[in-house]
């Protein structure tokens, strides 16, 4: 049997004071994306015109609200508490667990609450924060890779994407009896990681859009391309998503919460797609209040007094 390409990292955290406070290499990967991310999203508001420190502020925020909302809805849709002290204990725990599609609304709930106290269009930064997310997002699924919070499905042994697979250990993740067809080495069965593989779609989008940052495209395009390819994506990935462990997703209707708001993610990059090609190609992407004033109307010569016109032209 052919080992998995994809190894099982097992990296070891970084005690600060003892075991409860620590430098784990998922904290170190998600705030490197951050601190990446960040840096592109800047530079894409430079191009848009953007004030750099407007930008930054926006960032803070987005990230704040991200944060938060990533955790409040992990906490109140996936985990299930069996009293209400035990829930509000695990929301005062910031440790307690992140979605990442609380994590998505949550930004952008953010990013528009910031937009609206500061008088800013929306669409110029919500682009620019699209154009760095997609890099951020990539080192973010890494964390989840190295922490193996997200397994996937068993996999057989004529599974096409069998490659891609990692070989988990069943002391982490349920193993079934030998015998059934599925791909295993000694007590590891190979399954898929969607941390991996949404990892995979995100280098991919992030690389994309740094070659197409470079042809300056019209306003608007990364942030309504990354929801229109993000949320069939991720639709696709939690088909694989594991059901045969404890603490596996819920599933309504055979759907994850995640590929509910997939599917709400779609199609608000349809709606996306429709105004900002009605936008026009090379649309300003200051706001009423930071775009510069009219200049001042300038005298012809012929009206100026000789003395105005001696004045000007001595030199300052």
């Amino acid at each position: 049997m052919l080992s998995a390409l994809i190894p099982y990292p097992q990296l070891p955290s970084l005690p600060l004071i003892d075991d409860s406070l620590a430098i784990h290499p998922f904290g170190v990967l998600v705030a490197t994306g951050i601190l990446v991310g960040a840096w592109l999203t800047v530079r894409r508001g430079q191009v848009l015109g953007l004030d750099e420190e407007k930008v930054k502020n926006m960032i803070f925020w987005s990230v704040l609200t991200g944060f938060l909302v990533s955790h409040v809805s992990d906490v109140l849709i996936y985990q299930k508490h069996p009293t209400l002290k035990a829930t509000v204990m695990a929301l005062l725990d910031p440790r307690s667990g992140l979605s990442s599609m609380g994590g998505f609304a949550g930004a952008v709930l953010g990013l528009w609450i910031w937009c609206r106290l500061n008088g800013e269009r929306v669409l110029p930064y919500a682009d620019s924060l699209a154009y760095g997310l997609a890099t951020g997002w990539f080192f973010g699924r890494m964390g989840c890779f190295v922490a193996h919070d997200h397994p996937g499905e068993l996999m057989a042994q004529t599974d096409p994407l069998y490659f891609l697979g990692v070989d988990y250990p069943c002391a982490m993740a349920h193993c079934p009896p030998k015998g059934t067809g599925l791909f295993h080495i000694g007590a590891e069965f190979r399954r898929h990681d969607m941390g991996f593989e949404e990892g995979l779609f995100a280098a991919t989008l992030a690389a994309g859009y740094l070659l197409w940052g470079m042809f300056r495209p019209r306003l608007g395009v990364f942030v309504a391309s990354i929801a229109t390819l993000y949320g069939p994506i991720r639709y696709a990935l939690d088909r694989l998503r594991v059901r045969d462990v404890a603490g596996a997703d819920p599933r309504t209707l055979g759907l994850t919460p995640a590929q509910y708001a997939a599917i709400l993610v779609t199609l608000i990059g349809l709606v996306l797609w429709v105004y900002v090609l009605r936008e026009p190609a090379t649309a300003p992407a200051q706001s009423a209040a930071s775009a510069p004033s009219e200049p001042a109307p300038v005298t012809p010569a012929s009206d100026a007094s000789p003395a105005a016109a001696a004045d000007e032209s001595e030199p300052s």
